[in-house]
């Protein structure tokens, strides 16, 4: 909440601190972040901006409940929404952040190579009827 507490007046989305992202044209000291791009992977996943009649859109947005995890919360809580607003679109209708999935006491991680595959626990518990 600090972060917005004073209000947010502007949100750039694009940064000269870093290198990854993807380019601002005619820029080279920006790229642009990557959570924009990201995030818009949600509607375009159900064929936005095809949002009529029968479509994907048109049936599953907003989400009923938009699940995360709490390391990311700030972008889906603040950036998301905000993104949304300014495409004068529905927001989600709830927002749940979860704590870290932990494998033997530590985080689960791509990185740390401790990850589960659902795929096995297919196999073992089957699937929902």
């Amino acid at each position: 909440l600090n972060f917005v507490k004073d209000g947010l007046r502007d949100l750039s989305i694009s940064r000269t601190s870093f290198k990854w992202g993807v380019p601002v044209p005619d820029d080279d000291d920006h790229v642009m972040y990557v959570w924009i791009d990201a995030l818009t992977n949600y509607v375009s996943a159900l064929g936005y901006p095809d949002d009529g009649a029968g479509s994907n859109f048109e049936k599953y947005w907003p989400a009923s409940l938009h699940v995360v995890g709490k390391d990311i919360l700030r972008f889906h809580a603040i950036y998301w929404p905000a993104f949304l607003m300014a495409a004068d679109l529905p927001l989600p209708k709830r927002l749940f952040a979860h704590g870290w999935w932990t494998k033997e006491g530590e985080k689960i991680s791509k990185s740390l190579g401790n990850v589960i595959d659902p795929v096995d626990l297919v196999y073992t518990y089957g699937v929902d009827p």
